[in-house]
């Protein structure tokens, strides 16, 4: 298993917001909060978290965030310098598995936040040893708080389950749909050229993953001459693909045996 490298993203050094910028954005987003929002699972979202195919699932999450809501956590923290104010830094989790790529993390709901806060939220967002602080809930928009982790990192993960990667954030920032990458002609057409330059007789397909990267699985068999030289040239490849952080953000490229 290898994970491809984007060349505009924090791999490669991307550039993120400043703290007083980010704190501006998380002023703005908490304009919006409606008085009357309980927290509780909006219809259009959980009319989305009960498609059974996982990418059908993703695709109405993407459709229910332009008016929808979400929770983010934040962390308490003291009066510091208006010049460098820690409550700008949105909340950020690690992938597992793929160092070192990271998330913002939201939830659909209260309850989801509050399941997350009792199994250790707080640890996984701290930093300078807040991890004694206890996690609050903000409401905010979620086509707003898009906008706001575009840049930095450039991911949600909703509920700890659902990556939602930057092409899907880019879709979100332009009022545009989603195109998810196993659904991407343009990309799935020059893969098709890098598996003929490559491994021609290899079959593969793209899937989404849980809280991960799309998976690239590329079924091979294990007496191909020269295996592994060809597997480094296909994700050399991809990694040099000029549209693979648009269409993919990350992609986990696992090679299997074919069956027999």
């Amino acid at each position: 298993m290898f994970v491809s490298n984007p060349k505009n993203s924090e791999f490669s050094g991307g550039q993120s917001l400043s703290p007083d910028r980010e704190n501006a954005i998380l002023r703005a987003l908490r304009r919006n909060v409606n008085p009357a929002d309980c927290g509780d699972l909006e219809p259009r979202m959980a009319a989305a978290l009960n498609r059974g195919d996982l990418g059908e699932r993703l695709k109405a999450i993407a459709e229910a965030l332009p008016e929808g809501r979400v929770i983010l956590p934040v962390l308490p923290h003291g009066i510091s310098s208006e010049d460098a104010c820690p409550s700008g830094q949105l909340p950020q989790v690690s992938l597992k598995g793929v160092r070192p790529a990271r998330a913002v993390p939201i939830f659909s709901s209260l309850s989801v936040f509050e399941e997350a806060v009792k199994a250790g939220l707080a640890a996984q967002i701290a930093t300078s040893g807040e991890s004694h602080q206890q996690v609050r809930p903000l409401p905010v928009s979620g086509r707003a708080l898009a906008l706001a982790a575009l840049d930095s990192p450039g991911r949600l993960l909703l509920d700890g389950r659902y990556l939602l990667p930057r092409p899907l954030l880019n879709a979100l920032a332009c009022a545009d749909t989603w195109v998810p990458s196993w659904e991407n002609q343009h990309f799935l057409t020059l893969l098709t050229r890098l598996f003929k330059e490559n491994l021609p007789t290899a079959t593969w397909k793209i899937i989404p993953q849980e809280a991960a990267p799309d998976r690239l699985i590329v079924w091979v068999d294990p007496a191909t001459p020269a295996l592994a030289q060809s597997l480094n040239a296909l994700q050399k490849g991809i990694n040099s693909l000029d549209n693979l952080e648009a269409a993919a953000d990350l992609l986990e490229v696992t090679p299997v045996p074919a069956a027999g």
